[in-house]
């Protein structure tokens, strides 16, 4: 599993010193100090979290409908939970083997915060904003749905597959780590990271091999019997939404905290002062 981690990390460092990320290009770059680099990144991490936390306050009908039209699908979808459960369950092989254990590394927090500490890290150090920029959204978007997949868990207390109690038996707030099916949280950090990765870089074939990720990690989820199609559906919908908002905040909270040009008083009368928020 090691190895794995190690191609991905090799992918994005190799990207951010060939091509400059589609978001990057829209955001001004100012050469800081190695702290205030630390400092700077800190805080709009937390701004971008409580950002994206507020933006369901702020949705017009069209993101309520399709956050309405997510929730009848994966409903839908519940229906075929357990013939697609017991399918997986009655056709074990080594291959799905194999395939169980990269996805369950692939979704683990413990794998994935290292990742991202480790991409950010390399860019504060070497002072690439690519890097850095990855980093924070990385750390924002994947933090922003491990809350609320942990929240959801307990709330709703769905029944794992394993359990053997079938897709529709429900214990929310008292059922333990065997109800805590819906969603899926390794789906939903795998699609919140790999949304990211997809976005930052362009030769096409990262972008499919950032795009695979969650869908292994999704397949291994039902083959292991620790979630149904249903939850699968449902955290692939937050997991992205999650990445859109941070996209979507973080330039714009980036760019309002660079710094700017006014006329202040000088020593030598008025002068063109550079203030760095």
């Amino acid at each position: 599993m090691k190895h794995l981690y190690y191609l991905l990390l090799a992918c994005v460092c190799i990207t951010s010193t060939t091509v400059n990320a589609q978001f990057s290009d829209s955001v001004h770059t100012v050469k800081q100090p190695f702290f205030k680099r630390i400092t700077f990144d800190a805080s709009n991490t937390g701004r971008t979290i409580l950002k994206t936390y507020s933006r369901p306050f702020h949705w017009q009908k069209k993101q309520w409908f399709q956050f309405g039209g997510a929730i009848a699908i994966s409903a839908l979808a519940s229906t075929a939970d357990k013939p697609i459960y017991e399918f997986f369950r009655d056709n074990p092989s080594g291959p799905l083997d194999d395939m169980a254990k990269v996805g369950d590394f692939l979704g683990q927090p413990e794998n994935n915060y290292p990742f991202m500490l480790t991409v950010w890290g390399a860019g504060v150090i070497s002072n690439n904003d690519w890097l850095r920029d990855t980093g924070v959204m990385l750390f924002a978007s994947v933090t922003t749905s491990g809350l609320i997949q942990t929240a959801l868990k307990e709330l709703s207390g769905r029944a794992r597959p394993r359990s053997g109690e079938g897709p529709y038996s429900f214990k929310p707030l008292d059922g333990g780590a065997s109800y805590h099916s819906f969603p899926s949280g390794h789906t939903m950090l795998a699609l919140a990271s790999a949304w990211i990765l997809a976005h930052q870089v362009k030769p096409l074939a990262l972008k499919i091999v950032f795009y695979a990720v969650p869908v292994v990690t999704g397949l291994s989820r039902i083959y292991e019997g620790q979630h149904w199609f249903s939850d699968i559906l449902l955290g692939s919908a937050l997991g992205i939404a999650c990445a859109e908002s941070v996209l979507k905040f973080y330039p714009k909270i980036k760019e309002s905290r660079i710094g700017s040009l006014s006329f202040a008083p000088t020593n030598n009368g008025m002068g063109l002062v550079y203030s760095f928020k």
